[in-house]
């Protein structure tokens, strides 16, 4: 037989309207008499009715957090650091593997709306406009995260993309890397992937360096996808010395190609990374890579928006994390 709020409130010797303004923090309740109700609560067992609770709140501690691909090591960071601030705060997470398929995005708003949820992280590769509308038109609080909108009008957390991938071209290029090689991501809708794309391009420019074509990749942002860049590259009679790739899985497939061909890494060619996983300092050779704190970016999205649902000031809504180059093994001096 289940522990009702009234037996609660008898084993306190309390009323059943004490007993539900300590369970949700209603200030109206001395100390002693707060004990004595916590104290009852954990002698008989009693679990308060989530949705019962949740309805009569208007709130029901819990967020939506929409990301691409659970799969990536990237996202899956982000959203550690969203789960360790959302434990710390009591919320819940419903977590939505997208795709990047708009389809499925509009679709697990729509739920997300539907389960009545606090706030939503959209966390992505970029945000349409038809999407962003639909969110904001909501009404429910929302942060992007790694990603802004085009009009910086929703809260963001995120690095400098342009300017990171811009400051890994120029560290190449202080190596004497003149013919450069840029792998990104093929995703149409990838606002990140242009990001980087225009710092790498702002790079080469400022110093007058050829930009051919052939050596500007887009593909899958995998181990396979880096594979695949690099074996098209190599088919190319003009070959670069060096590779700047959209992250480090992507360089890591490079790195594997490169070494079947009997090209030596950076010996023969550098190739440079982006986010500093984890497995970027432990291979053969380890990885020069962009470092951004992902799961800084994830727990400082979650504080936002907790601060959003619980209409506090929010100075700062479009945050910019700090981003460092990670020199490595994988690239060096052109001889």
């Amino acid at each position: 037989m289940s522990v009702k709020i009234k037996d609660v409130a008898k084993e306190a010797n309390v009323s059943v309207a004490t007993v539900s303004r300590v369970l949700n923090n209603v200030p109206l309740v001395n100390e002693e008499t707060k004990k004595r109700v916590l104290e009852a609560i954990e002698r008989t067992g009693y679990k308060p009715n989530a949705i019962a609770r949740s309805l009569k709140m208007q709130k029901t501690n819990t967020f939506g957090i929409m990301i691409p691909d659970i799969a990536s090591s990237y996202f899956t960071e982000v959203v550690r650091g969203v789960e360790d601030i959302c434990n710390m705060y009591d919320y819940n997470i419903i977590l939505c593997n997208t795709d990047s398929e708009e389809q499925k995005e509009q679709t697990y708003l729509d739920v997300l709306i539907e389960k009545q949820c606090d706030g939503i992280l959209y966390i992505g590769r970029g945000i349409s406009q038809e999407l962003k509308k639909k969110m904001v038109d909501s009404k429910v609080p929302l942060v992007t995260g790694a990603i802004h909108d085009y009009e910086y009008s929703i809260p963001s957390v995120m690095v400098d993309n342009e300017k990171a991938a811009y400051d890994m071209t120029k560290y190449l290029i202080s190596l004497g890397h003149k013919k450069i090689a840029h792998f990104s991501d093929g995703h149409h809708n990838s606002l990140i992937a242009r990001e980087k794309e225009e710092g790498f391009r702002r790079a080469m420019q400022e110093e007058g360096l050829a930009l051919p074509k052939e050596w500007e990749l887009m593909g899958e942002i995998s181990i396979r996808g880096g594979y695949k860049m690099m074996d098209a590259l190599l088919k190319e009679n003009n070959r670069p010395t060096a590779v700047m790739a959209t992250n480090d899985e992507v360089a890591l497939g490079a790195i594997r190609r490169a070494g079947e061909e009997g090209l030596s890494v950076p010996k023969d060619i550098s190739i440079s990374g982006f986010n500093n996983f984890n497995i970027s300092e432990w291979v053969q050779p380890s990885i020069t890579t962009v470092a951004q704190p992902m799961y800084d970016i994830g727990a400082v999205c979650a504080r936002m928006l907790i601060k959003m649902i619980n209409k506090e000031e929010v100075e700062n809504q479009n945050i910019i994390m700090r981003h460092d180059i990670i020199e490595r093994e994988s690239t060096a001096t052109v001889k």
